[in-house]
C-alpha cells in the first residue's frame, strides 16, 4: 500500500473494497467519499458488477464504446476490458467513466448509493453532456447493428 499513500500508484476497485472492509467502512466513501451503506456482501465483491452497471448504463445512454471512451477521456480497451470483465479498472478509471456517464462514481463501481451523480442532483450536467463534448457523442450515437 505504499505506493498508493505516496501518490504513485492509483488502486483498482477490488483492493479498496477489501481494505475499506478492513477498516469498517463503505468503499464508495474510501474511494469517493461518498456516504453509503458498506456492509460487506455474504459472497462476492460488489465491483465486480462494475461490468454489467458499466454497459447497461453506456447503452441506456446510447453510446458506442468509442464514445464513452472519447468523453471519458480513456482508450477504447478501458471500456471493452471492463464491460468484459477481463479487467478491474482503478479508482480513477470508473470516476472518469462515471462523469462521462453522469451517475455517481460509487453507484458505478460498487453498486452503491443513488445512481444519479451527486453533481446531477444539484443540476449541474455531467462532461457527457457538455458543449465540448456533444459533437462527438451525438456522431458516436450507436446504430442498431453496432455493440
Amino acid at each position: 500500500m505504499l505506493g498508493w499513500e505516496q501518490g504513485l500508484r492509483i488502486p483498482r476497485l477490488d483492493a479498496v473494497e477489501r481494505v475499506a472492509y478492513a477498516l469498517g467502512l463503505s468503499p464508495a466513501f474510501l474511494a469517493y467519499g461518498i456516504e453509503s451503506d458498506g456492509s460487506q456482501p455474504t459472497e462476492g465483491l460488489r465491483c465486480e458488477g462494475v461490468a454489467s452497471r458499466l454497459r447497461q448504463t453506456r447503452a441506456a445512454r446510447g453510446l458506442t464504446m468509442r464514445a464513452l471512451a472519447r468523453a471519458a477521456g480513456l482508450t477504447d480497451t478501458a471500456v471493452r476490458s471492463t464491460e468484459a470483465g477481463t479487467s478491474m479498472p482503478s479508482i480513477a478509471t470508473v470516476e472518469a467513466f462515471a462523469i462521462a456517464l453522469g451517475v455517481s462514481p460509487g453507484w458505478l463501481a460498487y453498486g452503491l448509493g443513488p445512481m444519479e451523480s451527486p453533481g446531477r442532483r444539484r443540476g449541474a450536467e455531467s462532461l457527457a453532456s457538455s458543449p465540448g463534448l456533444e459533437a462527438d457523442i451525438a456522431g458516436a450515437i450507436r446504430t442498431p447493428d453496432e455493440p
